[in-house]
C-alpha cells in the first residue's frame, strides 16, 4: 500500500518524471517520489530545480500536476495508465 504524504510539498518520480505538489496526508500514487520542495516555492521554480537535482532530466520536460484530494490521484493514475 503506498504511503501519504507526511507534509504538502513538491514530490518527484523519476520513472516516469514527474513533478507534483501533494497534499499532507494525500496518498502517493504508485512509484517512488522524492521530496524536493516546499509548498511555498512557485511551480515553475519548483520544475527549475529537477535539472539541477537531477542532472539526467536536463532538457527534459517534466511535467507538473497538483494532487490535493484523493480524486486528484485517482485522475492522475488513470491519465498515467491511458498514456503508458
Amino acid at each position: 500500500m503506498p504511503g501519504c504524504a507526511e507534509q504538502t510539498a513538491y514530490y518527484l518520480n523519476r520513472e516516469p518524471p514527474r513533478l507534483a505538489l501533494i497534499a499532507k496526508g494525500i496518498r502517493f500514487p504508485a512509484g517512488h517520489w522524492l521530496r524536493i520542495a516546499d509548498e511555498l516555492l512557485a511551480p515553475w521554480r519548483a520544475q527549475e530545480l529537477v535539472p539541477s537535482l537531477f542532472p539526467a532530466l536536463a532538457g527534459k520536460t517534466v511535467p507538473f500536476v497538483a494532487l490535493l484530494t484523493e480524486f486528484d490521484v485517482q485522475e492522475f493514475e488513470c491519465e498515467c495508465e491511458a498514456s503508458g
